[in-house]
């Protein structure tokens, strides 16, 4: 069983998401575990291998006891220009250096990153499913997938789908999340905080460093920007009258939804552990929900972002 909140780790890229203070990043793990969190989501691209090893660093010998759940299907060259690999071949590759850097002997959890159109889904799933009895992998997901690419045919159950979900992503209410119940899928929901819009630290119109991801975010764009605005005033006025954080009011919406298993949560710092995690142990009031649900109506759909390796190639 894994905690209805997760420890996203892209953050820990120390590019990304701009600059890692690797001590408080280790010690927001450390606290995340004693908090009961036992999902920790990575990918060998963060970082380009060295969220990997970070996380495993910090982990220490509970990695063993924890669900870690990682990701391939990129692949980067010595220049850190990403493509889509998920040919049987680079999945094996991919497995073997994600078991290397998390030092771990079989991964829990291994997801698919992005859909790679050269290769045909069937043939990465067959592939999984063969790591998967060889005992390197438990679990297999996908990352990233369209309704479309879901409704496709193939022989293997996908154990879990990784994809965006918060008040300004909701696009996963139309179709896919009844796919997921009905296929026995779990939901794993990242971006709940809208790359960090949401929780009330960054207004819209910020401005991030060249490589950070959030320079080319739909988020953080003038798209729509008087209805975002709307409800980021919302959320400001929500958290003055409750007491509670805009972050875990925005990750509170989201667990309402009973379909999703899991919020994936970037966490740099036990600062930002500790806003989160006041999302347990109440539930937002009819009203306020219905506020927030209209509010985020009228923001445009298809607000999902960009992937961290577009800019580079694919």
């Amino acid at each position: 069983m894994t905690s209805r909140l997760g420890f996203g780790c892209a953050a820990a890229s120390n590019y990304d998401y701009g600059p890692l203070d690797e001590a408080a990043w280790i010690d927001a793990v450390k606290a995340a575990v004693d908090a009961d969190i036992n999902l920790f989501d990575v990918a060998g691209v963060y970082g380009f291998g060295h969220a990997e090893h970070l996380l495993s660093r910090a982990l220490g010998n509970k990695r063993h006891e924890l669900v870690i759940a990682t990701k391939g299907g990129l692949k980067w060259d010595d220049r850190r220009r990403v493509t889509r690999d998920a040919s049987p071949r680079q999945v094996f590759q991919d497995i073997e250096d994600s078991l290397r850097r998390l030092r771990l002997d079989v991964i829990p959890l291994y997801q698919l990153h992005w859909p790679d159109p050269r290769t045909p889904l069937a043939e990465t799933l067959e592939a999984l499913a063969r790591a998967q009895r060889e005992g390197k992998i438990r679990y297999i997901g996908v990352s990233n997938f369209s309704l479309e690419s879901l409704q496709a045919r193939w022989k293997i159950p996908i154990d879990s789908l990784q994809v965006p979900y918060s008040l300004l992503c909701r696009d996963i209410e139309d179709g896919v999340l009844s796919w997921c119940q009905t296929n026995k899928t779990s939901v794993l929901a990242h971006s709940g905080l809208a790359r960090g819009l949401l929780s009330g630290k960054r207004p819209l119109g910020s401005r991030f460093r060249a490589h950070d991801t959030r320079t080319r975010s739909f988020y953080f764009s003038d798209e729509g920007r008087p209805q975002k605005q709307r409800l980021l005033s919302a959320l400001g006025l929500l958290s003055e009258r409750t007491g509670r954080s805009a972050s875990s009011i925005s990750l509170r919406w989201i667990l309402d939804e009973p379909r999703v298993s899991t919020i994936l949560v970037g966490i740099k710092s036990r600062v930002q552990l500790e806003e989160n995690i006041q999302t347990f142990g109440w539930r937002l009031d009819a009203s306020d929900r219905e506020l927030l649900c209209t509010l985020s109506d009228a923001c445009p759909r298809g607000q999902a972002g960009t992937p961290a390796h577009a800019a580079m190639g694919q």
